[in-house]
Order: C-alpha cells, then sequence, then structure tokens
C-alpha cells in the first residue's frame, strides 16, 4: 500500500497537482480508490489524508536531523551518515531518530516528491535549506507596518521630533531596508537554483548509467540521458523511480 500511494502522489506532484503543501482532492481520491481496488480494502480519502499528515512528519523528522552537527550524507544511498559517538549522542536524546541514521531512508526519492522539494538530490535539499526564508519577516520590518509605531519607537531612541518629514524618511528607510534584505534572500535562492541544475547533469547521468549493470547496452542508455536532459518532468519521473521500475520505463523506450 505504501508504495501504491507514493507512485500516485509522486505522479500527481509530476502532473502539478500539489500546488502548495497539499495535494488536489483529486489525487487524494485517486490513491483512495486504487489502494481499495488493488488491496479490496476500504481506503476512503480521510485514510489518505491521514497518511499524508504521518509521511509529512516523518520528513520534517529526518530534515530535522539532517540539521544535526557531525553527520554525512550518502547520496547515492539516500542514507544519513554518523560515527557511532555521534549516534548514541543524537539517539540518546532522541530514541525515534535512530531508524533514520547509518540505514538507507525508504522511499526517500518518493517523500521528496510528495512531502519536500521537488527534486531528488541530496545535494539540492542541502542547498535550498539552508536557505531561511522565514529571515525574511524576522529581523526585518514587513511592508504594511504601522508607520506612527515605527516613528515612536525611533524617537524614544533619540531626542529629536517627531515631525512628519521624519516620519518620513523613518519609512521609507526602513522600506528601503526591507527591499534590500528580501533581494539579497532571492539572491540566495537564484544561486541555489543555479547550483541545484549544475549538479543535476551529472547525477542524473550516474543514475542512467547505473542501469548498465542491468543489462542495458551502454550506447542506449546515452541515448537515454540525453533524452531525460532535454526533459525535465520525465528526468524527475525516473529518479524517483525504483530500480525495477526504471527497468521498465527502459523497455518502454526501447520500444518508442
Amino acid at each position: 500500500m505504501e508504495r501504491l500511494f507514493f507512485e500516485i502522489l509522486a505522479e500527481e506532484a509530476q502532473k502539478g497537482n500539489k500546488p502548495s503543501n497539499t495535494f488536489r482532492a483529486v489525487s487524494i481520491k485517486r490513491v483512495a480508490t486504487a489502494i481499495s481496488e488493488k488491496f479490496q480494502v476500504q481506503c476512503d480519502a480521510k485514510h489518505v489524508e491521514n497518511h499524508f499528515k504521518a509521511v509529512k512528519n516523518t520528513w520534517k523528522t529526518i530534515c530535522t536531523i539532517r540539521e544535526e552537527s557531525g553527520l554525512g550524507l550518502d547520496d547515492n544511498m539516500k542514507m544519513i551518515t554518523c560515527d557511532k559517538v555521534t549516534y548514541d549522542a543524537i539517539v540518546t536524546a532522541h530514541p525515534k531518530h535512530g531508524q533514520f541514521l547509518n540505514k538507507k531512508i525508504d522511499s526517500y526519492d518518493e517523500m521528496v516528491l510528495v512531502v519536500g522539494q521537488d527534486m531528488a538530490t541530496w545535494s539540492f535539499a542541502r542547498t535550498f535549506a539552508d536557505i531561511d526564508l522565514d529571515d525574511i519577516n524576522e529581523g526585518s520590518m514587513p511592508l504594511n507596518f504601522d508607520v506612527e509605531d515605527v516613528c515612536e519607537e525611533r524617537s524614544n531612541a533619540s531626542s529629536s521630533g517627531t515631525s512628519k518629514h521624519k516620519r518620513k524618511n523613518v519609512q521609507e528607510n526602513v522600506e528601503d531596508d526591507h527591499i534590500h534584505f528580501v533581494g539579497a534572500k532571492l539572491g540566495e535562492i537564484a544561486e541555489a537554483l543555479k547550483k541545484f541544475t549544475e549538479d543535476l547533469t551529472p547525477y542524473l547521468y550516474e543514475q542512467v548509467m547505473s542501469m548498465e549493470n542491468e543489462g542495458f547496452n551502454d550506447d542506449f542508455l546515452c541515448e537515454v540521458f540525453d533524452f531525460l536532459a532535454k526533459n525535465e518532468l520525465e528526468a524527475k519521473a525516473f529518479l524517483a523511480k525504483k530500480t525495477k521500475h526504471r527497468k521498465i520505463w527502459l523497455q518502454k523506450f526501447a520500444q518508442r
């Protein structure tokens, strides 16, 4: 059931049916119907939504663990690694975190698509997650602030009066500071996206060519790579699949 749950929602995410942090009702219903029919059980939208919440909590835990110091990230195995001392320290403080350390995280690629970022690469997750977007609203003044309050606070910190001219200057200065701050954050995002694009190509090539171990011809796989490199959605879907599903996709591709 878990595999079917992830497969369908990952596909729905690729179709654009995850406009925010949740899925459209039609996607949830599709999962419920598929599970009910395949496993001959009663599964409704509420069951799917509850499991989706559980998966989000699991993803949140994984993200929390990744922020711990002294940890490594195995890009190929999708594994959080650490030495025994670090492992013991983390598990002592958080016993449930042990299940995600030094073990391959099942369905990681699918979780990235379903509840995380939109591309299953550790490097992208690390780069983008390092940008704290919450800082845009913390330590800076929102654009819809109360000018009177700001003027009052700043006038209390100085001996000058509170003339209209000074209030106008305060407003302009705060707005300029906020715009510059937001601009800096957007610059970080652009840099992260640039790094993501740079990292994706060798990662995609590595994953495609690894299928040579499954009996596929080297020249054929190069042709597949060229195709996927030009088709982002197809590449995402390929990377999200397990080996057996990649084999099926490659067999179908060979028949085109």
